[in-house]
């Protein structure tokens, strides 16, 4: 025992540690008399022992006690764990045996002295046990007035763990739209200091007494009614996995002095245990199909570091060394028992051993969906299978097998009249099973308006758009016209939120270099919506682009503006964001509210500023192109399509942060991934004509226009009569100057 106290104390802060053997260290500062100075509104130190249910209040006047809100099994919370100077509240959320979801945590009830509209300052101490991978998110304290409205209050919130971004701590005061976010990863098992100040104009976050972020609040509204919480959200929501201790309210602005004393002092009066690994939550038994990732999870409190090893039927697993275990099951798994050991040098504790099933089930979980398109529009069909792995497809037209029609999704480039009223459907087949979809039909009708060709738009359409939107219509009376596909959309100046009276401006100049075909300006939440299509949100590769020239700059660091998007529930898809500092900023979904931002580190948005911007994905990698260039390319393995959200064109489907004021062009969509020499042709408008030789023949190929010779290469040129590409000629012929002519 002596050299474990050296050790302890060789390692502890500059002030003192509280150890764990019924000793304590006296030269600490006390942790209670440092926040009892600073005068707190309210001041939970959930130092309460097991039996009792009210949570104190500690302040001078001890007005706004709380109430422990226990899981329904009884179970959480769990009382005098070990915390800053003597206990804390272990909070846990878990779904039980039952598949019940179990949460615990304590309410305050509400009091306006703890919602004031600032200034104010919230600080707590966390110890996370876990992270969520499901996409959900965690507050440990929560003062927040609800969705919807003005969305007031605030709350801190724990990020999940997903799609490559490790868990982090965000701050958010919904209602100013404010998102700052930790750099950081969350430590778990360790404890933290979070806070936050606000000014009456300012916001600031700190985290283990650093300043993490600050943004100006435009408009605040405090929570007008909810309980504070502590370890969930509102009514339980939003549930932490962890401990929480020292929580306290003020109405005055905590100086980063007082936060930076605040921390030290805290970390110094750490209550640190020695104790053997307690596993705290066992693993779940688990039902998944052969062929899927299957994760099992353990945690275990007790004095750090401490190990884990899997075992698979007893025998340890390779590798399997941490709090999680993921891996791809087969069915030679079926009825297997996995456990975990937890191991510190003071001991170890073993999990319970649960049993995977595996199984080989198969079915069609969406069959394809009936359309109606218009003739030499694209036409898609989906179906949706789960179950074991792996699953095959094969797609029928009126009972006929497609050739190579093997995907998920039936894509079909462009539709003709003698297409009307076919039927598709699928055969879904994996090693054990084979099942048909339901049977889906295609309407073909003419289409009733054409638009003129121009320059630019003869070469988007060369390059096979699935939907291109030239918004050179005089007014909103009628449809935003897709000039290629089934797509029409609306224009709609209502906006919601704060932004009910946007408007249009119609026929302004385009952003087209040399075109005369006319945009359409946006403001206040004024869009061009587009009802949701399949064919507008492959599973695989696609491009969008557009012409956008933005009237103006961000108001401040908050002021995300949404240029155009294809966003859906969950949420899914992607949307592009004029960003705060400046710049383009592809972001990208993956069923949840975890991101991938693409963002473009070259180009410095100016106003009043004309910019061709392409979104593209090839395979898992998403690049952004600026004026032609690649400036940025992110590879995610996690994006999920819109499944159910309007395309918007100068806002978002979720209505959510600014709308894009500005003006847009000529935006195209394709169901392929365009190359780089295509997104630059577009942009400088370009046409190339190539000529190849073969066999005594000159062959001559271009995408669009009349094929002109001459004899001489100043001229004159004459229309070759009848030419289509490709064209040859013999390559004995005298010498001959061709060109093409896109007027």
């Amino acid at each position: 025992m002596k050299s474990t106290l050296v050790s302890l104390l060789q390692h502890a802060p500059a002030a003192a540690v509280v150890l764990g053997f019924g000793l304590e260290a006296t030269c600490a500062e006390s942790y209670q008399a440092l926040i009892l100075a600073d005068n707190p509104v309210a001041y939970y130190r959930l130092e309460e022992v097991a039996g009792e249910y009210t949570a104190a209040d500690s302040s001078a006047t001890g007005a706004f006690p709380g109430t422990y809100i226990a899981s329904a099994d009884g179970l959480f919370p769990k009382l005098e764990q070990a915390g800053i100077e003597v206990n804390s509240v272990y909070f846990k959320s878990y779904v039980d045996e039952s598949s019940a979801l179990q949460s615990s945590y304590v309410e305050v009830p509400y009091a306006a002295e703890l919602n004031t509209a600032g200034p104010f300052s919230g600080e707590a101490w966390v110890r996370t046990m876990s992270v969520a991978t499901d996409g959900s998110y965690r507050s440990p304290v929560c003062n927040f007035g609800g969705w919807g409205g003005d969305y007031p209050g605030w709350f801190f919130y724990q990020s999940p763990e997903a799609g490559g971004n490790p868990s982090a701590w965000i701050l958010v005061m919904k209602g100013g739209g404010i998102w700052i976010q930790s750099g950081q990863p969350v430590k778990k098992y360790e404890w933290e200091h979070l806070v936050t100040t606000f000014d009456g104009s300012t916001v600031r976050f700190y985290v283990n007494g650093a300043l993490i972020g600050s943004a100006p609040v435009p408009s605040y509204t405090p929570n007008p009614a909810n309980a504070l919480t502590l370890g969930a959200g509102p009514a339980g929501a939003w549930r932490f996995d962890g401990n929480v201790d020292e929580v306290a309210i003020y109405d005055a602005v905590l100086t980063p002095e007082q936060i930076a004393r605040h921390y030290e002092v805290g970390l110094a009066n750490i209550r640190v245990p020695e104790t053997a690994p307690e596993i705290t939550q066992d693993p779940k038994a688990t039902t998944q199909y052969a062929g899927r990732k299957v994760t099992f999870t353990v945690a275990a409190d007790g004095t750090a570091p401490i190990t884990y090893q899997w075992y698979r039927n007893g025998t340890p697993i390779a590798g399997a060394t941490s709090d999680t275990l993921t891996f791809t099951c087969a069915y030679d798994d079926n009825q297997a028992g996995y456990k975990a050991v937890a191991t510190n040098p003071l001991g170890q504790d073993t999990s319970a051993e649960v049993l995977l099933t595996v199984s080989t089930d198969l079915m069609v979980t969406a069959s394809p969906a009936s359309i109606t398109r218009t003739v030499g529009s694209a036409a898609a069909f989906r179906v949706t299978a789960g179950g074991a792995l792996p699953i095959e497809y094969q797609w029928y037209k009126n009972d006929t097998a497609l050739p190579g029609e093997t995907n998920a999704e039936l894509f079909l480039p462009s539709v003709t009249m003698p297409d009307d009223a076919s039927s598709y459907h699928a055969k879904v087949t994996n090693p054990w099973n084979s099942i048909n979809s339901d049977a889906a039909f295609l309407t073909v009708m003419e289409r009733e308006t054409t638009l003129p060709p121009t320059r630019y738009s003869q070469w988007v359409i060369a390059d096979n758009p699935v939907a291109y939107w030239r918004l050179s219509e005089e007014n909103g009376d009628g449809p935003a016209l897709d000039a290629v596909g089934s797509f029409n959309g609306t224009y709609d100046p209502t906006g919601a939120g704060n932004y009910t009276a946007g408007s249009f401006a119609f026929a302004v100049p385009g952003g087209v270099p040399g075109e005369t075909d006319t945009a359409v300006a946006v403001t206040g939440g004024a869009r061009v919506e587009i009802p949701w299509a399949l064919e507008l949100n492959p599973m695989g590769a696609f491009t969008a682009e557009a012409w956008l020239k933005p009237t103006s700059l961000a108001a401040d660091s908050q002021d995300y503006r949404t240029a155009f998007s294809s966003e859906g529930g969950g949420p899914t898809g992607w949307l592009l964001y004029q960003q705060p500092n400046n710049t383009w900023a592809w972001v990208i979904y993956g069923d949840n509210w975890v991101s991938l931002f693409v963002t473009d580190p070259v180009t410095v948005i100016a106003a009043d500023t004309w910019y061709h911007v392409v979104l593209r994905r090839e395979g898992n990698t998403f690049s952004v192109f600026v004026n032609g260039k690649l400036t940025v390319a992110r590879d995610w393995d996690s994006y999920v399509p819109n499944r159910d959200g309007a395309v918007n064109l100068g806002w978002r489907s979720l209505n959510d942060w600014k709308p894009y004021n500005g003006v847009i062009d000529d935006v195209a969509f394709y169901h392929y991934a365009l190359t780089p020499e295509q997104i630059q042709n577009h942009y400088t408008v370009g046409v190339r004509i190539a000529a190849s030789k073969s066999e005594g023949q000159v062959t001559l190929s271009w995408t669009f226009g009349v094929l002109q010779q001459a004899d001489f290469v100043d001229g004159p040129f004459e229309d070759v009569l009848g030419a289509t590409s490709p064209f040859s000629v013999p390559a004995n012929t005298p010498a001959k100057f061709y060109r093409v002519n896109i007027q």
